[in-house]
């Protein structure tokens, strides 16, 4: 490589302080050592990147172009410092959330923001999978948290957190035979072929089956618009379907035997056979801080 870092560090600092001596000022050295090194740059890169002929230097027009490059690798160096010293410190190199399609909310994507932000270095996977299926995936350790429904029983090895509940609404299309039912009865549903969210498996199927026609899918928003299309009815989060229901597309269902809104809990939950790094427990961490 024909420059060093340091010279590219003299050349950002000079440019942004506007002269030599305030960008010798800003990184505490020698006015003379860093106007050899941005005259040692120029050389080295066979451009003039500053107009010495006034009292200040400016930069000149290949100089502007060359200064953005210039951040942009100080930038990305800032970056792989980082990543080697977080790596010396046992930080993980990726991290994986498995999340049931139905437990993800934007409160969720905003915790993940915060995290990205103390590890930007760290590679984030989401799984979305049905609620046996998120478990699996910690017990096995290919990921390291689940967000998902409430479970109906703990299960040995796994620790669970509760962070709040769901508001979940049943939904049909605005073109379902259920739209007329001014108050549909349990009987209702139970006629009516419902879209059921389920795991890869099978295993929550009973948990909330009422019809005795299903279609399954293990995709909370598959389920959606098979809904929107007129197949069916669901039980989904209301966080989910409020845009689409404003939109006249779906119409939440007024059911005859609910006379509070139906939630639903959500939980955390991790194995204590697995250990997490230093990036794993801070995103628990900010995932605990969750309340819904």
């Amino acid at each position: 490589m024909r420059f060093s870092m340091e010279q590219l560090e003299a050349f950002v600092a000079s440019a942004e302080a506007g002269s030599f001596s305030a960008g010798a000022r800003r990184l505490g050295k020698a006015q003379s050592v860093v106007s050899t090194a941005v005259a040692n740059l120029e050389a080295d890169l066979n451009q003039e990147l500053f107009d010495r002929s006034g009292r200040t230097p400016l930069l000149t027009p290949n100089g502007k172009v060359l200064l953005v490059k210039a951040k942009r690798i100080l930038d990305e160096c800032g970056i792989l410092l980082a990543a080697a010293d977080s790596f010396q410190m046992g930080v993980e190199q990726k991290v994986t959330l498995a999340v049931e399609s139905m437990a993800m909310t934007q409160t969720m994507a905003d915790q993940l923001k915060l995290f990205e932000a103390a590890y930007p270095q760290v590679e984030v996977e989401i799984l979305s999978a049905g609620e046996g299926d998120v478990l699996k995936l910690v017990r096995e350790g290919r990921a390291q948290i689940a967000v998902m429904l409430q479970m109906e029983s703990l299960q040995p090895g796994i620790e669970v957190h509760g962070i709040g509940t769901l508001e979940m609404w049943c939904i049909a299309a605005a073109c379902h035979p259920l739209a007329s039912v001014s108050k549909p009865k349990w009987q209702d549903l139970q006629q009516s072929r419902q879209i059921l969210v389920t795991g890869r498996y099978g295993q929550d199927q009973q948990r909330w089956r009422v019809s005795d026609a299903v279609w399954q899918t293990e995709n909370a928003i598959s389920a959606m618009q098979l809904v929107s299309s007129g197949i069916g009815w669901a039980a989904l989060p209301a966080e989910m379907v409020r845009d689409v229901i404003e939109s006249g597309v779906l119409i939440q269902l007024a059911l005859d035997f609910e006379s509070q809104p139906w939630r639903q809990g959500v939980d955390i939950a991790w194995s204590t056979q697995h250990p997490m790094g230093p990036a794993s427990r801070e995103l628990l961490k900010l995932l605990r801080e969750i309340r819904l």
